[in-house]
């Protein structure tokens, strides 16, 4: 009789469990947490789409670092970008990858007609180039006037070994003045009347030159965070 017994009481025991609790099993699965959903990813950020003139001749290459090469001298603005008035920052940091010396690249502010032949554009802007000098000068339709010649600035970063250097630049548009900053150093520091201050910010690239642009900002206040 207790031989007969004895297998029985070890399926009892195995249906049981350590802790002698026949349901602790079916408890124990019924406990466990639930596996965690699976969030749902959040998209990257899309990059800002540039408008050139020339739309052609030239390709950008949008991302958190924009690539830009350019045949004929160009200009590019965000699309959607607005017009502003003084006071505002522009700034974006700059790298000539490859281009003469002497092509000049950066920032124009103050823009209108973007658009169009440049016999109706308007606006100033701020180059650098490889030999370490900058130039402030204005767009006004077909005439050209210099606010400020190529001038050498131990700020502006000079290429080395036959490759450009990274330069920040900025620009502080003020009602009366208009500062201008390369590596957070002033290079110089114009009247706002000589100058066209109020429409859309962008940049400018020279001819043959390949650039790399990123941080570019445009925003109301005068020091752009």
């Amino acid at each position: 009789m207790t031989r007969s017994l004895l297998p029985l009481a070890l399926l009892l025991a195995a249906a049981c469990g350590a802790d002698g609790d026949p349901g602790n099993a079916a408890d124990s699965l019924a406990a466990a947490p639930p596996a965690p959903a699976t969030q749902p990813s959040t998209p990257a950020a899309a990059a800002p789409a540039w408008r050139t003139n020339p739309a052609s001749g030239i390709t950008v290459t949008p991302g958190e670092v924009t690539t830009i090469e350019a045949g004929p001298h160009a200009i590019l603005w965000p699309e959607g970008a607005a017009e502003l008035a003084p006071p505002y920052s522009v700034r974006a940091s700059l790298r000539k990858r490859a281009g003469r010396l002497h092509e000049g690249y950066g920032l124009i502010f103050g823009g209108t007609g973007l658009e169009g032949p440049e016999a109706e554009q308007r606006y100033s802007y701020f180059l650098v180039r490889g030999d370490g000098s900058y130039l402030i000068k204005r767009r006004d339709g077909a005439q050209l006037p210099v606010v400020r010649d190529w001038t050498r600035h131990p700020d502006v970063a000079r290429d080395a070994g036959g490759q450009g250097r990274p330069n920040d630049l900025e620009v502080r548009v003020g009602a009366d003045s208009v500062t201008f900053l390369v590596n957070g150093g002033t290079v110089a520091t114009v009247p706002a009347a000589e100058l066209s201050t109020r429409g859309r910010a962008g940049l400018r690239v020279s001819h043959d030159v390949q650039l790399e642009a990123q941080g570019f900002a445009a925003r109301p206040g005068t020091v752009v965070p």
